[in-house]
């Protein structure tokens, strides 16, 4: 598993909980001392279309696009109106997630300092900081999230807006991303 301490990932443990919200949040935040690249990720599933919106043909493998729009309609389009560097969208079948990040890391530095969205990308990757947020209201949790519930580094729950425990207690300092003084590394 590839270690990456200069990227955060957040995962919802259902749709609509201010993910992207806290993202952009985030990018504004360290986005005027630190050039940061936001990428979201969307499965590719039977029937998910709905949930994602359209976005063309379903790839045989994935689709990595980096976003241009500032028109602030598409997730990638708002994180790039907050300040990203950068803002990538990637539709991927599951079976290709490692191939899909391995594109994806051929756009970036090596040291580049990556905000992401998504629950499945922490299955391959052990970032600086696995941020889970959870409505305030009682919810059916994603599939995907059992598979790495147990790697949730902090649980944020939020009603879309706000967020409790506060986002200004996540940081990115020199060696990576962190949550108070937790980080060891």
């Amino acid at each position: 598993m590839r270690v990456l301490k200069n990227m955060l990932i957040i995962g919802g443990a259902s749709r609509n909980v201010g993910k992207t919200e806290l993202v952009c949040g985030l990018v504004r935040r360290f986005g005027k001392e630190r050039e940061i690249v936001s990428l979201k990720i969307s499965g590719i599933n039977p029937g998910n279309d709905p949930l994602h919106g359209t976005h063309g043909p379903v790839p045989e493998k994935f689709h990595l696009l980096r976003e241009t729009s500032l028109e602030g309609i598409k997730d990638s389009s708002k994180m790039l109106l907050a300040g990203a560097a950068m803002a990538f969208y990637l539709r991927t079948r599951d079976e290709y997630l490692q191939e899909a990040m391995d594109h994806f890391f051929l756009q970036t530095r090596p040291d580049t300092v990556i905000i992401c969205e998504s629950i499945v990308l922490r299955k391959i990757i052990t970032p600086g900081l696995f941020v889970l947020i959870r409505s305030d209201k009682e919810e059916t949790m994603k599939r995907s999230l059992g598979e790495v519930l147990d790697l949730v580094d902090l649980t944020i729950v939020s009603d879309g807006k706000s967020f409790s425990p506060p986002p200004e207690n996540i940081h990115l300092g020199n060696k990576g991303w962190y949550y108070n003084n937790s980080f060891t590394g």
